[in-house]
């Protein structure tokens, strides 16, 4: 893979994940704040393949800083997400629910009182990443493939429902965010729309397992909704179990769609 296709890439990238932060410290909308960390991992992703083509890795240091704000932005994140959980399930925990909006409060005011220093640090970080890219081989992007979808193959053969399966989900979002822009170069056929669906089911199993723990601690809430919930996790874990059988091969085969499907 040239070096002008990696810097088109982080550039536009870049753009969207600079303008979403933008929008949010104007706004305060929590869909912008959630696309900027979406493109945060994005990039974070390619980051990760370039890294692992060298013996000493180049980028990781140099992306600190925007990893450093994703971080603060999580925190915003996780606060505002507890609270609309506690609205969807109707929690009645009412020290919970001011504890939450307490810390959403203060950590949105932190956040944006640094606006301006975190768009330079994104600035910085970018200059630097663009002066310290360097190609990726073919080859160590289909090694690099091969050997994660591998790994990750055996970690689902008896899947464990704890963090081992969310650390899978990571790992797979990694190669679905780079399939992208590394597609043209891999050998293999990658199915794309099939390793996100199967993160799709483990992240809903995640946040069905979140929403769980955060109920358990809501007495006048009582177990009718909290066994809704332990049904539905049933459910969610049957699904993740029959989505990820075959992983490998199911991965690895795209099915050629007749031409007039795909028109």
């Amino acid at each position: 893979m040239k070096k002008k296709e990696e810097l088109k890439y982080i550039d536009k990238e870049w753009k969207d994940m600079k303008a979403s932060l933008e929008q949010y410290l104007i706004n305060e909308r929590p869909e912008d704040l959630h696309h900027f960390r979406v493109q945060v991992k994005k990039i974070r992703a390619f980051v990760i393949l370039s890294d692992s083509a060298k013996h000493h890795p180049q980028l990781a240091k140099h992306f600190l800083s925007v990893r450093k704000i994703f971080k603060q932005a999580g925190e915003i994140r996780n606060a505002y997400i507890n609270l609309e959980l506690g609205k969807a399930y109707q929690i009645n925990n009412q020290d919970f629910l001011n504890t939450q909006q307490a810390l959403f409060e203060e950590a949105n005011k932190k956040f944006k009182s640094n606006g301006d220093k975190y768009l330079k640090q994104l600035k910085e970080s970018h200059q630097r990443l663009n002066r310290k890219i360097k190609s990726i081989s073919d080859w160590h992007i289909n090694q690099y493939y091969l050997h994660q979808l591998h790994t990750i193959a055996g970690s689902l053969i008896i899947p464990e429902f704890d963090d081992q399966l969310h650390e899978s989900r990571k790992q797979i979002k990694i190669l679905v965010h780079n399939h992208k822009i590394v597609h043209t170069a891999l050998h293999t056929g990658i199915n794309g729309d099939y390793l996100n669906e199967v993160q799709t089911a483990i992240g809903d199993w995640h946040d069905s397992v979140l929403a769980a723990e955060l109920l358990s601690s809501d007495e006048e809430k009582g177990n009718v909704t909290v066994n809704k919930l332990k049904k539905q996790l049933v459910k969610l874990k049957n699904k993740v179990t029959d989505v990820i059988n075959d992983f490998y091969n199911r991965a690895t085969t795209v099915v050629d769609l007749p031409v007039e499907q795909l028109s």
